[in-house]
């Protein structure tokens, strides 16, 4: 469905950060002196199994899975990573954490009917099983815990969950459906859409500082103007 899956990996060269965590954990302590990530995160996990594979090589770990929303293109292809990294945290915002966990199918094929696609969604269904439930329910002003310089921004009104990552220090938004390129935004006609919510969240978004770079959930990346 045209998604963007980000993996993000942060990286530390600071050999005294390497000196600091080998006293508490010898692998990530390797991983800083060989220079290899210290994290590994996906954010909005879509496609299935065959897109996956395409860039699995890139998952050689992986320390959490993070939802902009819940929408189904954006989770479609959890219960197939959930299976290669059954540790990893599930995090999304607590107002969209109905759309995952063992009840979540019906939800999905009800919101997809409308769009003709319920066919397609229910097809997902029977083929993957039941989607895992969330474990991490993020909030406005959370930052991850696995990659701290990450923080929430709840931007609602594509669904009532959603929310952008905002790097401060990499001047980096990641922006799921709530921004795309051009000026372009999400659709508000889904569940728990509200077209007056996005429009808050939107002037929001136009405070940033110029030249952020802009991740978003579909299409081309941009920047900030």
């Amino acid at each position: 469905m045209g998604t963007n899956t980000y993996i993000v990996s942060r990286y530390s060269s600071d050999s005294s950060q390497a000196d600091s965590a080998q006293a508490q954990d010898a692998q990530k302590a390797a991983a800083l002196k060989n220079n290899e990530p210290d994290c590994v995160f996906v954010v909005d996990a879509g496609g299935h199994k065959i897109d996956v594979d395409k860039y699995c090589n890139l998952l050689k770990r992986c320390d959490g899975f993070v939802f902009t929303h819940g929408h189904f293109d954006h989770i479609s292809a959890l219960p197939y990573l959930h299976k290669l990294f059954p540790d990893a945290p599930i995090a999304i915002h607590k107002d969209d954490a109905c759309y995952l966990g063992p009840d979540a199918a019906d939800l999905h094929i009800s919101d997809f009917s409308e769009l003709g696609l319920m066919v397609y969604v229910r097809n997902f269904f029977s083929q993957e099983g039941e989607l895992p439930a969330a474990t991490l329910l993020l909030s406005e002003g959370d930052v991850l815990p696995f990659a701290p310089e990450w923080s929430v921004l709840h931007t609602p009104g594509h669904s009532p969950g959603s929310i952008c990552l905002y790097n401060e220090d990499e001047n980096t938004l990641i922006s799921g459906d709530t921004l795309f390129a051009d000026n372009g935004f999400g659709r508000t006609d889904l569940r728990g859409g509200n077209y007056a919510q996005l429009m808050k969240s939107l002037s929001r978004l136009e405070k940033l500082p110029v030249g952020t770079k802009l991740l978003p959930g579909h299409g081309e990346s941009a920047y900030v103007q």
